[in-house]
């Protein structure tokens, strides 16, 4: 019966278009791919104006291979095409909403698409423009003498309004990228020192102009005025264009309560939302703040805005390919659709997948990605006491609880010390995470050197309780690194969510290292994966192979006596600034 509800399920939502889930649909990919193209323009334009830091030839140089690309036929097509496609699209993305209730950076990104192009046309116009009409070349030596020193707070602020606007948009697009964890401190880098780079470079290389005496403008007074003119127009009817976008959700807002051919959508609770048709039910829930899970903000690239149909479902439109695509991947039941691609156009009723409870801060918690899952590739550690039950059975509660609270805090300030992150304690085993962060290399690394550490770390235990001790205390570390699921799970108490946690096989294999620690008569197993990734040096290690349940190939792996060995010289690690910058960026959002 399952496969007969199943096979349905897919036969519903066929034709499946060639795009991956989440591509999204027909206009968002035609956004996506115009503001691509607009970026690489924009960053090969930022890497000549950062050459001006060497020289003006280099910066002309630089001009030269734009010209190349952008200035042919197929480069000016291209160009342009998406720029202008770019700019309705946003436009129209603005007409279609019906509230202005959304996350900061949702915001941020409009009103910064929506400034770009009132301040763009002036730079386009008297650069391509007076070119194409006048023949006026727009050399570096004529622009920069026209910018400096009186347009430079216009270059600055044009230049910031579209970068930042690209890095918004990349970091949402990229973000559920699994490779994304390891490349963002160096991403975040080049989104930082990009800009000033650039600026340094032109206005490094305007002052030498100027201090040489090599300034040269070759605008006339016919091309100024020709220029000041189509640039006035432009800026007029892209004003009324904006505004008429932006006016339309206020507008809507009050047809609606004048009473015309409004819709109701309940939730549970018997909530009800008047709205017209046309937005989303995700921007339907944002406007009557109903907390509403989005980690892709909308875009079909995951599948956390889930929502159940539980009446009006059959006056709803098929999915489109895209969302039919992310539909099939979890294989979501008949009733459930995406509430970002669902814009419904009579009564409804839902009720959303994940949490809509309030809390303190419900669109916070529902926006931290982490809160949903990411899948990501990661090192997992797990250490574990040998004969903790035995030496507990011989003692007196209070000084178990101490001996206890000592060896955890040994080895947790182990794994905290070589960059790792303490998942969770299991009695007396200790679960952590390496390479969040810095990613998958990294964290191997990171937590061989943190099994070195542990059993120096015992050592001095040893030690101290000595007297205490009928025989040292012993441990088993088990490694194992691959793909995960870096969530956090488990229920929101007192408004705070859970520490995170990591979950998948990877995890029940490095489990199952440490368990083999005890069979192989050793204090370290780790798999190849690790010592491959971690590039460790494997000669004094003993290599075996173990049968692991659940998987059919049996698990090359290394026995180690004494981990002392892997020190944090030989750690391969993301502990720069970049990773220190990026570490301190996701603790602030």
């Amino acid at each position: 019966m399952i496969s007969i509800f199943r096979g349905r399920n897919l036969a519903r939502r066929s034709p499946l278009a060639a795009t991956g889930p989440g591509a999204g649909h027909v206009l968002q990919r035609l956004r996506l791919a115009s503001g691509l193209v607009l970026f690489a323009y924009v960053f090969i334009h930022f890497v000549g104006h950062a050459l001006g830091i060497v020289s003006l030839a280099w910066m002309d140089a630089a001009a030269f291979v734009q010209d190349l690309i952008w200035r042919s036929v197929p480069g000016t097509v291209l160009l342009y095409g998406a720029l202008a496609t770019h700019v309705v699209l946003v436009l129209i993305k603005v007409a279609r909403r019906r509230t202005i209730r959304m996350p900061v950076w949702e915001a941020l990104q409009i009103i910064l698409g929506l400034l770009i192009p009132f301040w763009l046309v002036t730079h386009v116009v008297g650069t391509r423009g007076l070119e194409e009409v006048f023949g006026i070349e727009d050399t570096y030596r004529s622009v920069l003498t026209l910018l400096w020193p009186d347009l430079l707070g216009f270059q600055t602020t044009l230049m910031l309004l579209v970068w930042v606007h690209s890095c918004i948009g990349l970091h949402f697009w990229l973000r559920l990228k699994t490779w994304y964890a390891t490349a963002a401190p160096w991403l975040l880098t080049v989104a930082i020192g990009m800009p000033l780079l650039a600026s340094w470079g032109w206005i490094e290389a305007a002052r030498r102009l100027a201090l040489a005496g090599e300034r040269q403008s070759n605008l006339t007074e016919e091309a100024f005025r020709w220029s000041a003119g189509v640039v006035e127009t432009t800026r007029v009817i892209y004003a009324v264009c904006a505004i008429l976008a932006l006016v339309i959700i206020p507008f809507a807002a009050a047809a609606l309560r004048r009473g015309w051919s409004g819709i109701r959508v309940t939730y549970p609770g018997d909530r009800v939302i008047y709205t017209l048709p046309g937005p989303t039910l995700l921007e339907i829930s944002r406007s009557g703040q109903i907390p509403h899970a989005s980690v892709c903000g909308g875009r079909a690239r995951c599948s956390t805005c889930r929502t159940r149909i539980l009446a009006g479902g059959d006056k709803l439109p098929p999915p489109r390919p895209t969302e039919a695509r992310v539909l099939e991947r979890i294989d979501a039941a008949e009733d459930v659709r995406l509430a970002c691609q669902v814009r419904p156009r009579s009564d409804i009723s839902v009720q959303p997948l994940f949490p809509t409870r309030e809390t303190s801060a419900p669109l916070e918690a529902a926006s931290e990605s982490y809160r949903w899952g990411v899948e990501q590739r990661a090192a997992i550690l797990f250490v574990d006491m040998r004969g903790f039950t035995a030496l507990s059975e011989q003692r007196l509660p209070y000084d178990v609880v101490y001996l206890l609270n000592e060896y955890l805090n040994t080895m947790s300030a182990a794994v905290r010390a070589n960059g790792g992150y303490v998942d969770k304690y299991i009695g007396d085993a200790v679960m952590a995470i390496f390479g969040i962060s810095e990613g998958e290399e990294a964290g191997c690394g990171m937590a061989l050197s943190a099994a070195g550490d542990m059993v120096r770390g015992l050592e001095r235990l040893n030690r101290t309780f000595a007297q205490h001790l009928s025989e040292p205390l012993r441990i088993g570390i088990g490694i194992h690194a691959g793909p995960v699921v870096l969530g956090r799970v488990g229920a929101i108490e007192d408004k705070r969510i859970q520490g995170l946690t990591a979950l998948g096989d990877t995890v029940n294999t490095a489990s199952r290292l440490e368990a083999a620690t005890k069979e192989l008569g050793t204090t370290l197993v780790f798999s190849e994966a690790v010592a491959k990734a971690a590039a460790a040096d494997v000669s004094a290690a003993r290599a075996t192979e173990l049968t692991v349940r659940g998987r059919v190939d049996a698990l090359k792996v290394y026995a180690v006596d004494d981990p002392t060995s892997y020190s944090r010289a030989n750690v391969r690690a993301s502990k720069g600034h970049a990773g220190r910058l990026w570490r301190w960026v996701r603790k602030a959002s």
